[in-house]
């Protein structure tokens, strides 16, 4: 369940952006995790569903999430808007981290990387498919002696 947080944090930072930039960016919306096709090497068990709901403001993308774990347990959160301009911006609700770096490199694409004073725990990258159907968040997770556990998750839009 911890990884599937952590993923959550990942997807909600990863497109934040400016609103100027999130007005055509195809991630705003409501996704829809697809278990069946995603893929995690966490020794952590998938959850049981997970819903993401992007939204824009003026001051960057929030990401709402409800997640439904392996144990039942509901969590359901609201982030904060981030801009996304490629800085590393503070990031106080993951315990793991503590900023977040989001760069766009493509029309669907994002790239993220997550740090904790200053050294790498968390990167990949968020794509939309170009017919706006699918969302995959694939990356690393990087442990403190540099060992990576990686993940790839498909979203369908709902």
């Amino acid at each position: 369940m911890r990884n599937r947080t952590c993923i959550f944090s990942i997807a909600m930072l990863a497109v934040s952006m400016t609103a100027a930039a999130a007005a055509t960016h195809p991630a705003i919306g409501s996704w829809e995790l697809n278990l069946a096709k995603s893929t995690d090497e966490s020794a952590n068990p998938p959850p049981k569903s997970q819903t993401f709901i992007f939204t824009e403001s003026a001051k960057g993308i929030s990401l709402s999430t409800r997640i439904v774990g392996a144990d039942g347990k509901l969590i359901e959160d609201k982030g904060t808007p981030v801009k996304w301009d490629g800085v590393a911006h503070p990031e106080t609700r993951g315990g793991d981290h503590d900023s977040i770096t989001v760069k766009q490199v493509g029309a669907q694409t994002v790239e993220w990387a997550m740090t904790k004073k200053g050294a790498p725990v968390r990167s990949g990258m968020l794509t939309v498919s170009r017919d706006g159907k699918t969302m995959t968040i694939s990356g690393a997770n990087i442990g403190p002696n540099g060992g990576k556990t990686y993940f790839n998750e498909i979203l369908d839009r709902k």
